[in-house]
């Protein structure tokens, strides 16, 4: 009986709560305090669009919203936020259209489910978030990363998300929409689906429909500093750039390994420090890692020390994994090898 009272419970803290009006619905998914969600996802299928006035259907969290419009111009998916929130990175090919929004025009398809991601990293000690707007392309099977934005003065997990769209209730609702797929991922990974017999949640931001044109444009990036000495992580080996800041005395490292190392982390061409272990040296199995330290490290010996550039294909991608770190950055880091210890 315990168990059975504690699963309804459960179960009424995602009882949807539906605000309607005269010219759209608002469905509020209530989120209790110790969820602590940093995503947000639906999977919207518009069935059918009754005009050719604006017509919008979209997801919402705090002040964000990630939107799929449409109009006699065409289909798009805009991604809203304040107007004095900073714009941190966007997809290939979206556009600035004014203060407060990013644009993709997509010709986004009637009958078609396409889940849209609102994603949220904080820094509770400088008071900000930022906060991802991602769509998921059933045709290409891949997501796109709309854009990241940064707001000043706000830092939680995410509130009040939400899904909304017109009236349907009109005899001729202006859209006829499904939602299926919804669901919250708590900050340890998990997703909680909010609607029952849905099937399980799986997100993946690694590869992305940008992924080459990306690289193409962070290879440019990196070659332009290296031409203007703005670098001098000069060498390449698969993608990544280094230079060897002290030659180690030690064996030569493994992927295999589990190292143990002191580093330093920023985003390339910023100088602010977004992580470092200057003081104890941590361990861990290199494989776990991000692949541009499995290329990189194993080109230092033990006692050796090195400096790394990694496109963002090979270290986070588009996904929103640090309020220091946007979507889509070059990481820079600096790694001293202390001790590496091969597999038992």
């Amino acid at each position: 009986m315990k168990k059975c009272l504690f699963h309804i419970l459960f179960l009424s803290f995602f009882i949807p709560v539906v605000n309607a009006s005269d010219k759209d619905s608002t469905v509020y998914y209530p989120v209790p305090d110790s969820i602590k969600a940093i995503s947000f996802i639906a999977e919207i299928n518009v069935q059918e669009i009754n005009t050719t006035k604006e017509v919008f259907i979209g997801i919402q969290a705090d002040r964000i919203k990630l939107v799929l419009e449409s109009d006699k111009d065409g289909k798009e998916v805009v991604f809203e936020f304040p107007a004095s929130a900073q714009k941190m990175a966007k997809g290939i090919d979206v556009i600035d259209d004014e203060k407060g929004e990013l644009e993709w025009k997509y010709d986004w398809s009637v009958n078609v489910s396409y889940k849209l991601l609102v994603s949220i990293a904080t820094d509770s000690a400088e008071n900000f978030s930022l906060y991802s707007g991602y769509i998921w392309l059933p045709k290409e099977h891949t997501w796109k990363l709309i854009g990241t934005c940064k707001i000043q003065g706000q830092w939680s997990t995410l509130q009040n998300p939400a899904v909304f769209f017109p009236d349907q209730l009109k005899k001729r609702p202006q859209l006829r929409v499904q939602t299926s797929q919804v669901g919250l991922q708590k900050n340890n990974g998990k997703w909680i689906s909010l609607k029952e017999g849905q099937p399980e949640i799986k997100v993946r931001l690694f590869s992305h429909i940008d992924s080459v044109r990306q690289n193409e444009l962070e290879t440019q990036i990196i070659q332009q500093a290296i031409a203007t000495g703005k670098t001098d992580a000069t060498d390449n080996v698969e993608g990544v750039y280094y230079i060897i800041m002290k030659e180690g005395t030690g064996r030569q490292v493994s992927v295999n390994d589990t190292i143990t190392v002191l580093y330093k982390l920023n985003v390339f061409n910023n100088a602010s420090v977004v992580e470092e272990s200057t003081d104890k040296p941590i361990t861990f199995p290199l494989k776990w890692l991000i692949k541009g330290w499995q290329v990189g490290v194993p080109l230092c010996k033990v006692g050796g020390k090195i400096k790394l550039l990694i496109p963002s294909g090979m270290a986070y991608s588009i996904r929103t994994t640090g309020a220091k770190l946007p979507p889509n950055s070059i990481l820079q880091f600096e790694i001293e090898v202390v001790e590496a210890k091969p597999p038992l």
